[in-house]
Formats: structure tokens, sequence, C-alpha cells
């Protein structure tokens, strides 16, 4: 079993790492499976808390008995740890409403049933489709993983999983897979450009600079260009 470091976890999502210790950590889920599965844990944590904030004492039940039968080789001080870190996310998303806003644009994304090239993808990807246009970003992301380890240059899945990343505010791998994506030249890059602008957008620190440098590189001709001047004028 790999070694898995939780203090860095619990930094990255509390924003506390410095962008060269964030970059690190998104590289290393690329080659660590088992850290970008407990990463996906802490956050499927974090969202069971936010929501037994609202729930009777049954949910709250229901969520420890679950969270005991996936994490049983985990400290109570790490749970509380945990808590208290899902406690702050919660905190931060009923605080800052105009920010979280944002994201709305890319929740109404449906993935279609046309791949990069145009051509029709059949039922290939059905699940994954169903998945992702229910907002069910969650279940989606292992499906898209997989399909991208069969298929690593497929433009196709690679834009829908950093709009995945997005929704779910995994910042810096949702603009890895949206920069592939417009450097590449795919048919969605200045959409894939606008979603990278919104995750500049959506970071702790005062990145305007940078989503307005990519929200520029959308000329008027692109369908998503109105978008781009009305985020424009707001920065």
């Amino acid at each position: 079993m790999t070694d898995v470091n939780y203090d860095n976890i619990e930094r990255y999502l509390s924003g506390s790492m410095t962008d060269k210790e964030r970059h690190h950590f998104e590289a290393e889920l690329d080659e660590n499976e088992e850290l970008a599965q407990e990463l996906h844990f802490y956050m499927y944590v974090n969202r069971s808390i936010s929501e037994c904030l609202y729930h009777t004492p049954t949910d709250h039940r229901n969520f420890n008995q679950g969270k005991n039968k996936r994490r049983q080789d985990v400290s109570k001080i790490k749970w509380i740890a945990l808590i208290s870190i899902g406690a702050v996310l919660a905190a931060m998303a009923l605080w800052r409403p105009l920010k979280s806003g944002r994201l709305a644009d890319a929740s109404t994304i449906k993935m279609a049933a046309i791949n990069a090239e145009g051509l029709p993808v059949g039922n290939k990807y059905a699940d994954i489709i169903d998945l992702f246009n229910e907002g069910k970003y969650e279940e989606a992301l292992p499906l898209l993983n997989g399909a991208l380890t069969e298929r690593p240059n497929d433009l196709y899945i690679r834009y829908y999983r950093g709009v995945t990343f997005l929704n779910l505010k995994y910042l810096g791998s949702a603009r890895r897979d949206l920069l592939k994506v417009y450097t590449e030249n795919a048919p969605q890059m200045y959409d894939a450009a606008y979603y990278i602008a919104l995750s500049y957008l959506e970071e702790e620190d005062d990145y305007k600079e940078s989503a307005r440098n990519w929200l520029n590189k959308i000329p008027e001709e692109a369908p998503i260009s109105s978008k781009a001047e009305a985020l424009k004028k707001m920065l």
C-alpha cells in the first residue's frame, strides 16, 4: 500500500497550500491512484457533513455508519480534523454566494453524444452522459477517469472531465484538462478557455488578471464570446 499524507489532503482542501505545493500535489494525483481515491473520499465526507447541517440526527447516524465502514484505519483525531475542515468549507460556501454562483455556467453544460470529431459516440459513454447530465459529477468522475485511461487522447472525454473537475472545485485538475483541450485546438477550445477563466475566479487568491487573459483569447465569432465579454465587464 502506498503511503498517503492525509495532512496534505486536508491542506489541499482547505486552500492552505502554496501554489508550488498545490501544483506538486495535483501532479502526484495523476500518478497515485490511492491518493486520488482518498481525496475523493474526503470530498464525499465534506459534502456529507454539509448535508448533515440541514438534516435530522438519523441522517447523521447513517453518515457515521458509512464513514466507519469506509475508513476503519483512520484515527478519531483525523476525523475530528476532517470534520473541522468540512465545517469551514461549508461556512465558506454559505458566505460566498456570488463567487460560487459563477460556476452556475459550468453546471448547465450538457454532455453531447457527439465526440470532438463530430461523430456520434453511440452507447459507449451512455452511463457517463447520463450521470454528467444529471449533475452527478462525483459518480461520473471515476467513469471519466477510466475512459481516459483507455483513450488518453480523447479530447471529448477530457473536456467533460475538465468541466466535471470544475463543478467539483478541483480547480487545478480542471485547468490541466481544459488547457489540453485548448492547446490541441479541439472544437471546444474556446469554451475551455472560458472555463479556465472561471476556475481562476474560484481561487482563494486574486487571479483576476489570469482570468482576464484567458477571456481575451476568445474571439468574437466564438459562440461563447458573449458570456466572455459579460464576465470581463464584471472584473
